[in-house]
């Protein structure tokens, strides 16, 4: 069956931009960015904004903005590097709430092609990190400048991130411990069609929440069940726009602590980030204007969390019924081990329940990803 759901203002969306890196166009390294609104705007920026949902769980968002990528600038990427960093800003259109999903990719074939008709640019490490007068040439062109004019602020921030990356970057290996690369992981497509038109999606957190309740057991994972569903699943919710001082659940990591501190019926912190899943959904086929009032996609952001207050914890398991928000019918406490067989077994709520699990235990606790990678951009 496939799940539709239709956009709403008073929820954060998700968009991907990617940021190309090149040391073959003129010999040292240097960046890349296009026009707007498909070469109808000059005002620049990076490759940015609306995607193409994964079509499959063998696909993800990282092949979601490769994609996007080459279709912007008709350039071929050699090599994705990953997601690096997450930034809350503002859309230009309505002013929207968003997260920038940033990408790092390689081009090493410069050689323009065919593209949705923007030009394309190349610009140098430190270009475009400030308000001040500075331009760039167009690739292959290096005689035809252009002002580099932001068409959206936030690109400055941008512009110093690939400058640190760029100043921290090997390019025998093509690696950069600037940033470490955030896993995204590809979820089953809730859709009935193979229609997959540009678009955003909803941004979501969830959470495995472990808790160590003495020192001689194991860890624990504590799930949540609720009423009327088979499977018992990870604590999560849809992350809200910020509208003012009063905004609690407004970024990835506070929807974590607001969402699961809510479900649980305890305070619950983010510990580190796991992995970005995206789960394409069904865009009933018509106008742009009526594909635009539907998501194309759940992106959600998953942490390792654990409770504020152990004694907390202990009382909620003890009665459930005081502390559980009200659509909850239990918990459900296993050790890690036998979480692990629920993972394996498909045996959680949702979709990408199963796809963040199996890449939580891909990976060490020393390999998680830090909080601080989730960037600010100043643009509230």
């Amino acid at each position: 069956m496939a799940l539709t759901i239709k956009r709403d203002p008073t929820y954060a969306e998700s968009n991907i931009t990617v940021v190309g890196i090149t040391n073959q166009a003129y010999g040292r390294p240097q960046f890349i960015l296009v026009n707007s609104d498909e070469g109808k705007t000059s005002s620049l920026k990076f490759v940015s904004s609306r995607f193409r949902a994964p079509i499959n769980e063998f696909d993800n968002l990282e092949g979601s903005a490769k994609s996007r990528f080459e279709e912007q600038t008709g350039l071929e990427v050699d090599r994705m590097l990953g997601l690096r960093t997450i930034i809350p800003t503002r859309s230009r259109h309505k002013d929207q709430w968003m997260f920038r999903n940033v990408f790092l990719a390689v081009v090493n074939d410069v050689t323009r092609r065919k593209n949705d008709g923007r030009e394309v640019y190349i610009a140098n490490p430190g270009q475009g990190c400030f308000i001040e007068e500075d331009s760039v040439h167009v690739l292959g062109d290096s005689k035809k400048r252009a002002t580099l004019e932001w068409v959206k602020d936030d690109n400055m921030i941008l512009a110093g991130i690939t400058r640190d990356i760029l100043h921290n970057f090997n390019w025998d290996n093509y690696s950069t411990n600037w940033y470490r690369q955030i896993p995204c992981v590809g979820v089953p497509a809730q859709t009935e069609s193979g229609y997959r038109p540009l678009g955003c999606g909803l941004a979501v957190s969830s959470m495995i929440l472990l808790y160590q309740p003495t020192p001689y057991g194991p860890m624990k994972v504590i799930l949540l069940k609720r009423k009327g569903d088979k499977y018992p699943g990870y604590a999560g919710g849809k992350i809200e726009t910020l509208i003012s001082h009063e905004s609690d659940n407004i970024d990835p990591i506070s929807c974590c602590a607001q969402e699961g501190s809510q479900e649980f019926g305890f305070e619950v912190q983010p510990r580190a980030l796991v992995s970005v899943a995206a789960t394409a959904l069904e865009v009933p086929e018509g106008t742009k204007k009526e594909e635009f009032q539907y998501y194309n996609s759940i992106v959600d952001y998953f942490f390792v969390a654990e409770p504020t207050n152990p004694h907390k914890v202990q009382e909620a398991l003890k009665n459930p019924s005081r502390f559980l928000e009200g659509k909850m019918e239990c918990y459900v406490v296993e050790d890690l081990d036998e979480h692990r067989d629920r993972v394996l077994r498909k045996e959680l709520r949702m979709p990408d329940m199963i796809s963040n699990g199996e890449q939580f235990y891909r990976t060490s606790p020393g390999n998680k990803i830090p909080l601080t990678q989730i960037r600010a951009s100043g643009n509230y």
